[in-house]
């Protein structure tokens, strides 16, 4: 993956409990939601920030465990000869430059989600002892976050054929105009 958990555990994007090192039933169940965002949404931002192929490249990349000689093998052959896959400098540089952006698009989507859980019956509002505010905001500034980090992005790539679709370069506001 191009993120896991830990880009929610600090900073601007801090989940409550979403800490790994704790394994309490409410830790693991904010650490595998997060996961499953993650999980869900990734294909689809390296398509939008990338192009269809490049993307699709990177997302394939991200899922496999790249791991120099002497760690962990990627896997294993049925004679148990050993099989270790090299990183692509490539690869590791759009990585990096993506990660803290795809973060923020996922948190974004999150932030949209929160307050509400699908039932059998319909949607229901969550309560709890906390008063809730409006997700808006932080949803505004998060966005707007991560066209910065795509902006920053699309000035040091040096791959050609990335193509960024617009949606993902234009701000937002409060007021949605």
């Amino acid at each position: 993956m191009l993120i896991d958990v830990t880009s929610f555990t600090s900073g601007p994007r801090q989940i409550e409990n979403a800490v790994l090192p704790q394994k309490t039933a409410n830790n693991i169940a904010v650490a595998s939601r997060i996961m499953g965002y993650i999980e869900l949404l990734q294909p689809e931002f390296l398509r939008k920030v990338a192009g269809k192929q490049l993307g699709q490249s990177i997302d394939e990349y991200c899922r496999v465990e790249h791991r120099h000689q002497g760690e962990e093998p990627v896997e294993q052959n049925e004679n148990q000869q050993v099989e270790y896959a090299e990183p692509d400098e490539m690869m590791e540089s759009l990585i990096k430059l993506l990660k803290e952006p795809f973060a923020d698009y996922v948190f974004f989507y999150m932030l949209r989600d929160m307050n509400v859980q699908s039932t059998i019956t319909g949607l229901v509002q969550l309560k709890c002892a906390n008063s809730y505010v409006s997700p808006l905001e932080k949803g505004v500034q998060t966005w707007n976050r991560m066209v910065d980090g795509l902006s920053l992005f699309l000035e040091e790539v040096t791959v050609e054929g990335v193509t960024i679709e617009s949606e993902m370069l234009t701000y937002l506001n409060t007021f949605n105009l």
